[in-house]
């Protein structure tokens, strides 16, 4: 089990010449109830790396094959939003892999609830082929704007966060804080830390926050995981992402730096509102 996800704090679940915009118009007048960003990405002998507002939805570290899917709403943002992706030959470990049929896929599209996730609205698509497309290495950036916005107070209230030796220092004593909570196993001290979060996502997915529901998760969690939680403060990338009003804390690899047994891991992404750190997302 790599990670252990909490409702609360660890539910993650998510161009160019190319890009087709004609449903914009439509979507912006009528929009769908309940709708959802939603990213498809397929990648055949070739690697891809992808962002969307600076949120890793994949990359090419397992230097493979990959096809799947990301719900990007807790990502989409107001005003300019960008999906950046970076298309690479594939290294050749076995003389006789085959690397034919080089091609890559991605597509936006706006879901309701109920549907499959091609089954919505088409907003964006880029499509790559050995042959019928530029050379490799490539990269592009799709920016556009959303037709609307997921249900969010984050963007309402969060502060352009500009990393320097004071916020880096604050932002280490926050999460140092969190992980010292984590290992008292005490809720009343752990649910602080994560309220906002919960809130905030349980509504940009449209699911109605239960607080009893959520303090339910974090007993199970501390049950399985006890006072393990380990913060590596050796090394510390510090970045943001959705336009400067999320900050990430990880290693320079890009790892999560708050761990504990059983490979659990958390996500560090904080915002700051009204001059504190929160955890957001």
């Amino acid at each position: 089990m790599k990670n252990i996800f909490l409702s609360t704090i660890l539910s993650f679940a998510l161009f160019s010449s190319y890009a087709m915009f004609a449903e914009e118009v439509d979507v912006a007048k009528n929009p769908p109830s309940s709708s959802y960003y939603i990213i498809l990405y397929k990648n055949y002998s070739a690697n891809l790396d992808l962002t969307y507002n600076g949120y890793t939805v994949t990359n090419s570290k397992g230097n493979t094959d990959s096809s799947g899917q990301a719900d990007v709403n807790f990502w989409t943002i107001p005003g300019k939003n960008e999906i950046k992706l970076k298309i690479t030959p594939r290294k050749i470990k076995d003389k006789k892999e085959d690397l034919s049929d080089k091609r890559v896929s991605v597509r936006l599209f706006i879901g309701q609830q109920g549907q499959f996730p091609d089954e919505g609205i088409e907003f964006s698509n880029f499509e790559w082929k050995e042959g019928e497309g530029s050379d490799l290495p490539l990269e592009k950036t799709i920016e556009f704007t959303p037709p609307f916005l997921p249900p969010s107070n984050l963007w309402k209230l969060a502060e352009k966060i500009e990393w320097n030796r004071e916020s880096q220092q604050s932002a280490l004593e926050f999460v140092d804080s969190f992980s010292k909570a984590l290992n008292s196993k005490d809720i009343k001290k752990i649910y602080p830390f994560i309220e906002f979060r919960g809130k905030d996502t349980s509504e940009a997915r449209y699911f109605p926050y239960n607080p009893e529901e959520e303090k339910k998760a974090l007993e199970g969690m501390i049950k399985s995981i006890g006072s393990t939680w380990k913060l590596d403060k050796k090394n510390i990338q510090f970045g943001t992402i959705c336009n400067g009003l999320i900050g990430t804390l990880t290693t320079a690899k890009g790892n999560d730096i708050l761990t504990a047994k059983k490979g659990a891991a958390l996500p560090l992404n904080l915002g700051k509102i009204a001059g504190k750190w929160v955890i957001v997302r």
